[in-house]
């Protein structure tokens, strides 16, 4: 950071005889202040003293060089370029400030713009071979390669010595189909600088794209050599091995350039590489010893959060949070996390708050826009959640995070794009496991199981120890009738977490099939005594117990389920299926009756009381119940569906029903029965486009679901398509042959069949 003097110091004489600074030196000690906070890694500081100084003077182009410069460090580029435009239109006669707006315009996909700053720059001094880079790069990314190539080769004209006109030539050239001259040219790059990290690192790169991989990893060791410390090549090496299935050689590199950086970027991105490998506790000792410094603490206290979160933690999560936003509540990254973490709890109302909030801290930020979209698709608000991500993606055009949740939307939905976003998510993320289980769930939707288990098989390679992978493959396997794989599949993700619940199910089903329930029940058993709190665990063990008829503990079972997470739908509906079996609803009604009287706030036994009502055909009094329990929480999604259900059904206070219903889909976004409650609605109210779009998908959640099949039925039928009204009437019968509706299906089929 430049120091700089106090000038222009004048005398006031004020009221009281007492003396005061001038505007220009109260700027100036801003300046001075940030500088020091820069100086010692406190970021956050620097920037808010930097933003007084402009606050004090508007027209301050020194101060918004230095909030650039300081959200560069920071890793922040949306306001690094804004700070950096503003700094370069206040200097225009500045080369530099043009030539720094213009290379950030570059990163964020602005390549007009970026010509716009390099031209200035140019016509201050024609002869300035930076900018004649600038301007060359901007061509490119306009697709006018002969302008740029050109440019690069007067650059090189003006300055024999600069590396990185080479290196960009040499990328041009390998762009036009001549690899030879492009491997000529990055050498001569490497022969202008031979001490150059960036010329060598770009060879390297160059090789790996070839498919020329031991050229590619022998080019980064070289330059590895050159500058042993030097994080860019530490860091490219770490992800070549990572990405090649040779994780275990990435950690020595990921340590160098953590050891040169012991509270900044590389250790943090060495705790990220624990992360994935499931070594939390190292992971945190490294991220503990970040958190207080001023540039980087931010970081290490969201990485801090998730840990907690992964671990079982979320008071903790939700605390460390809290921490680093009571340091600086309008941390962007820190409220879309909390956002995030919220999120992942279920807490939605509260998580899009937090999304809010970071959106009202900075508009234009991308974590922001991303969490606001996260938490739309958890509610159920898919058009929005899209909305936000492209917003977010608009605004960081290269970000990965953006197209994975895009991707994970559309593997959601159901779209037929989803496995083309998906591979464009992975390529943008070669190294986010997440990211390639998105696209072999993609895959798997497609009902393309050769493609989705060669993925996994690469994943296995590069993360052997993760128990999402293997659970997946199990999934696949079990698709495609490999019954032992899939079986052994299931055992190593359970081997490496004893809770992974897709390998659970996965094997409780297997081993039902094979007739060998009881052992599947005492495994079981087993898991739920080691964490009995484990909502989806329950909710296995009641599936299993019914299996065997043992309604008794299958009630147990989803009893504390729904102490657990009393919005859980399917545990209502599994134990009013059991109830009915049992013919004991009102000795089950006056249990949740006393449960009532005892709780002071009885969500749970009061839904279930509201639902025996409607069993029993006591609408009124069902009615009663559900709008008791939604006065104690507006949110409850279970009330909320099985209220407008019965408006809907009644055709009365339909504006209502939907109101209801929304609330509903937001609670519980991916459950078939609340869909088709939604969509039942839409029908009623006569909005038929979206009733059948809404029912398709209700489907799409659940293709055995008779009642949903029935109401795409009538949709269709009343919007003209009798064909696929006529084959759902046939397949909503086919499932549930005596169900209420099967009378009016049969006569619709008559009419539709004359």
């Amino acid at each position: 950071m430049r120091k700089t003097s106090l000038v222009g110091v004048c005398l006031c004489v004020m009221a009281l005889s007492a003396c005061t600074r001038s505007a220009e030196q109260v700027k100036r000690d801003y300046i001075e202040r940030g500088d020091k906070y820069a100086k010692a890694n406190n970021l956050d500081a620097a920037i808010i003293e930097y933003r007084n100084a402009v606050q004090r003077d508007p027209k301050f182009a020194e101060a918004y060089q230095e909030l650039a410069t300081a959200y560069i460090s920071r890793g922040d580029g949306p306001n690094a370029l804004r700070n950096s435009i503003i700094a370069a239109d206040l200097l225009p006669d500045s080369i530099d400030a043009q030539i720094q707006a213009g290379n950030l315009l570059l990163i964020a996909g602005k390549f007009d713009d970026a010509k716009a700053r390099a031209g200035k720059a140019l016509a201050k001094a024609p002869q300035n071979a930076r900018a004649k880079v600038l301007l060359a790069s901007a061509m490119a990314g306009l697709k006018d390669v002969e302008t740029a190539v050109k440019e690069l080769e007067e650059a090189i004209r003006l300055d024999p010595k600069q590396a990185a006109a080479y290196a960009s030539l040499a990328v041009l050239k390998a762009g036009q189909g001549d690899p030879v001259a492009a491997e000529r040219t990055f050498q001569q790059a490497i022969a202008a600088d031979p001490t150059s990290v960036s010329a060598r690192l770009a060879l390297a790169q160059f090789y790996w794209v070839s498919g020329r991989t031991a050229d590619a990893e022998a080019g980064m060791k070289e330059a590895v050599k050159v500058a042993p410390s030097d994080q860019r090549a530490n860091g490219l090496l770490s992800v070549f091995y990572q990405l090649t299935g040779r994780a275990a050689e990435a950690e020595p590199y990921l340590r160098t350039a953590a050891e040169t950086e012991p509270a900044g970027a590389a250790t943090i991105r060495l705790a990220d590489y624990y992360i994935a490998q499931n070594r939390h506790d190292e992971a945190a000792a490294l991220l503990n010893r970040v958190k207080s410094d001023g540039r980087f603490g931010s970081t290490a206290g969201v990485r801090l959060a998730e840990l907690a979160q992964l671990d079982g933690r979320p008071d903790e999560a939700i605390s460390i949070i809290e921490g680093v936003l009571k340091t600086n509540p309008k941390n962007v990254m820190a409220l879309s996390a909390k956002s995030d973490l919220l999120r992942r709890q279920r807490k939605l109302e509260d998580a899009a708050k937090a999304a809010d909030a970071a959106l009202a801290a900075d508009r234009m930020s991308p974590s922001a826009k991303l969490a606001r979209g996260r938490v739309l698709a958890a509610q159920g608000h898919f058009a929005e959640a899209e909305l936000a991500l492209k917003e977010a993606l608009q605004l960081s055009p290269r970000a990965a995070a953006p197209q994975v949740e895009l991707a994970r939307l559309h593997v959601q939905t159901g779209a037929a794009d989803s496995v083309e976003l998906a591979t464009r998510a992975a390529k943008a993320d070669p190294t986010s496991l997440s990211t390639r289980l998105t696209l072999v769930r993609a895959l798997i939707q497609r009902r393309d199981y050769s493609q989705a288990q060669e993925t996994l098989q690469i994943l296995l390679e590069a993360a052997p120890e993760s128990a999402a992978v293997h659970a997946l493959l199990g999934t696949v396997l079990t698709k495609t009738g490999d019954v032992v794989g899939a079986r052994a599949a299931y055992n190593k993700a359970i081997e490496r977490d004893p809770l992974q619940l897709e390998a659970i199910e996965g094997l409780t089903s297997l081993d039902f099939k094979a007739q060998h329930g009881p052992a599947a029940i005492a495994r079981l058993d087993s898991l739920v005594e080691r964490a009995p709190r484990n909502a989806g665990l329950l909710m296995l063990s009641a599936a299993a117990y019914a299996s065997v008829k043992d309604l008794p503990r299958a009630e147990q079972a989803l009893l504390k389920a729904l102490e657990v997470d009393p919005a859980l739908m399917p545990a209502y509906a599994t134990l009013g299926r059991i109830y009915l079996a049992q013919h004991k609803l009102d000795a089950a009604k006056s249990q949740f009756e006393k449960l009532i009287a005892a709780q002071e706030k009885p969500i749970a036994a009061l839904t279930m009381v509201g639902m025996i009502e409607q069993m029993q055909s006591r609408l009124p009094e069902a009615e009663q119940v559900f709008q008791r329990v939604l006065r104690l929480d507006p949110r409850a999604g279970v009330a909320a569906n099985n209220l407008a259900w019965i408006y809907a059904e009644r055709g009365a206070n339909l504006d209502m029903a939907l109101q209801l219903a929304q609330t509903a889909k937001a609670a519980m976004p991916d459950q078939p029965q609340v869909n088709d409650t939604l969509g039942w609605v839409y029908f009623k109210k006569d909005m038929l486009p979206i009733a059948i779009a809404t029912l398709q998908h209700t489907l799409e959640l659940d293709s055995n679901n008779g009642p949903a099949s029935y109401h795409l039925a009538l949709a269709y039928e009343k919007s003209g398509n009798r064909a696929d009204a006529k084959r759902l009437l046939e397949q909503s019968l086919k499932l549930n042959p005596s169900a209420d509706f099967s009378v009016d299906a049969k006569r619709r089929l008559e009419t539709l069949g004359s």
